[in-house]
């Protein structure tokens, strides 16, 4: 092997010096002498004509840092141990750099030192990209709004910083129908509007107000300043609410896109000192606008976390009902225009072994939002039709059973509903054609194709086929052609104010036509007066179910019902 020339191997120091942006420094303290590398001018920007010095050293230190630099080099002169510290430069333009100064003392037999070989280490490149990590890992990429964690840490900044009898605003805001716009739209259209809605919330809030996206369709406000109370607080929640609903996003849509949206307010310090607990409590807030409806406000109460630990509780227990037998079935009778008995809903009850009685409109949102939904819908489907076996047996003929079906049971990630229901007909030995399965428009959107197939086999077995609460949701006519149907129901809230409201009345008139034209028959739900009854008939109502026609009765209920309609009919069925 040839040996290496001095000049080769100084070029080649120099060189590995330049790519790790460092450079060295040698003291020998027998003589005094410093030697400097030509890479260590070069990170100091100094001239590498003028003699180097240990002080000329720490004169390019950042005078904060000077005398910790200063003492470490000494120290391990002393000591003969290593050295390691991260400090700051200052450039002769006043430019900082932060660098890595490691060092090491070489000493003799009685602990004197030689010589100290020192090297700092360019760490601006490192920094940098350590600082485009924490930016990324703080920031929304689809917004690029701060996130969740940049939030928390923001928060923990200024209630630190808030002065005495200040307060600091917290809102989340939860856009109304997101998942609705992304099932319908696409994913690509539903971060188009995401994106626009923190545009345009920027642009309306003050330059001192903190925007960020903490997850799917939720972001977060903060406002320190002009808040004096939570009146402050809610007016500019009302205000959020304004900004996203008065103007149409303009996005690439078959149709204009309307917003709104829940708003949730906690406050410092009055809810709170802790920058997680204080973004709960407005999470919390905002869980109990969002069950009010569209458009929700409320401001955080201990109340409000009472109410949803008393929704936690209802849902375990909602889960274990089943198996608890506390669940049962009713049915309501529908009836035709000549007041005869034409079938019956099954509606779920449940009764707990408490003796309370908890509404439908109670448990079962919660058993939509909770997924329960799936399992509690399986069984009401099994007891429906066990119970229309056993009638049978008995000899009690009922013309038709409706059973109420929840999207979740259409998803095609579930076991197939047609699969299901047509394997429980074969079982208890009942015709198809005297079932009816009814879902709302909305069960419809969440994947309108797999419901479509899973509806339209149904519809060739036999099976009837209703949309319930006609007109209260999306995409009516979409799903008039799309499905093949018998029968429209007109929801009771078009119904109550019938005799009293014109628009009621041309809407429930309007639906009744469209659907006689189609080839469907109407039923209206919710008929609890002599006077609406008249006017239904009037408007060409085919069927009617509600309180005055008969309440939604227990099984042996309906079965004596059945026996008197039977006794009464001319053909005894």
């Amino acid at each position: 092997m040839e040996p290496v020339e001095w000049p080769e191997l100084i070029e080649l120091l120099n060189e590995a010096e330049r790519l790790q942006q460092c450079g060295s420094w040698r003291i020998d303290h027998r003589s005094g002498a410093v030697l400097w590398s030509a890479q260590m001018h070069r990170l100091l920007e100094s001239d590498p004509n003028q003699s180097v010095s240990v002080e000329r050293l720490l004169d390019a230190v950042h005078p904060d840092d000077r005398n910790l630099v200063a003492a470490s080099v000494r120290q391990s002169w002393l000591s003969g141990r290593p050295f390691q510290l991260e400090h700051r430069l200052q450039l002769p333009d006043g430019r900082i750099n932060l660098v890595l100064h490691r060092g090491s003392t070489s000493c003799d037999e009685r602990g004197e030192a030689l010589f100290t070989v020192g090297t700092l280490q360019n760490l601006n490149h490192q920094r940098n990209l350590q600082l485009e990590l924490e930016h990324a890992t703080q920031t929304d990429a689809i917004t690029g709004l701060p996130n969740r964690l940049a939030s928390i840490r923001y928060l923990e900044q200024r209630i630190r910083e808030l002065p005495y009898n200040r307060q600091v605003a917290i809102l989340c805001l939860d856009l109304d129908n997101f998942q609705g716009i992304n099932d319908s739209f696409g994913v690509d259209l539903g971060n188009q509007l995401l994106h626009w809605c923190g545009e345009h919330l920027r642009l309306r809030l003050q330059p001192s107000d903190w925007l960020a996206r903490l997850d799917s369709d939720t972001f977060l406000v903060v406002r320190s300043e002009s808040i004096g109370n939570i009146a402050d607080a809610l007016e500019l929640g009302r205000q959020l609410q304004a900004w996203l609903h008065q103007v149409v996003p303009r996005l690439d849509t078959p149709m204009p896109v309307q917003l709104s949206a829940c708003v949730g307010v906690s406050i410092a310090p009055d809810h709170g000192s802790d920058a997680s607990s204080l973004l709960q409590w407005a999470t919390t807030a905002l869980t109990e606008a969002k069950r009010q409806g569209k458009g929700g406000l409320k401001a955080y109460s201990t109340a409000i976390s009472q109410a949803i630990r008393e929704s936690l509780d209802l849902e375990q227990r909602l889960a274990r009902a089943i198996e608890r037998e506390e669940l049962q079935l009713h049915y309501q009778p529908q009836w035709d225009r000549e007041r005869r008995l034409v079938g019956a809903e099954a509606l779920l009850r449940w009764h707990t072994q408490r003796g309370e009685t908890i509404l439908p409109n109670r448990f079962i949102p919660l058993a939509e939002k909770s997924g329960l939904i799936r399992s509690i819908g399986r069984w009401v489907i099994e007891q429906a039709l066990a119970q229309l076996h056993r009638w049978q047996h008995s000899g009690h003929h009922l013309p038709l059973l409706a059973i109420n079906v929840s999207g979740q049971q259409l998803d095609p990630e579930e076991d197939p509903l047609d699969q299901l229901l047509l394997g429980l007909c074969e079982q208890w030995e009942i015709p198809a054609t005297q079932l009816e399965v009814e879902v709302t428009e909305t069960a419809l959107i969440s994947n309108p194709t797999a419901a479509a197939r899973t509806l339209t086999a149904l519809a060739e077995a036999g099976v009837r086929l209703a949309i319930d609460d006609f007109g209260t949701g999306y995409s009516s006519l979409a799903s008039l052609q799309r499905l093949p149907l018998q029968r429209l129901k007109i929801d009771r809230c078009f119904v109550t104010d019938l005799a009293s409201n014109a628009s009621d009345r041309s809407i429930v008139k309007a639906t009744i036509l469209m659907a006689h034209e189609l080839g469907l028959n109407c039923l209206a739900e919710g008929v609890e007066t002599d006077r609406q009854l008249e006017q239904l008939l009037s408007l060409g109502c085919d069927s009617f179910q509600g309180f005055l026609l008969g309440k939604p009765m227990a099984a042996l209920a309906l079965e004596e019902l059945i026996r008197r309609e039977s006794a009464m009919s001319p053909n005894g069925n």
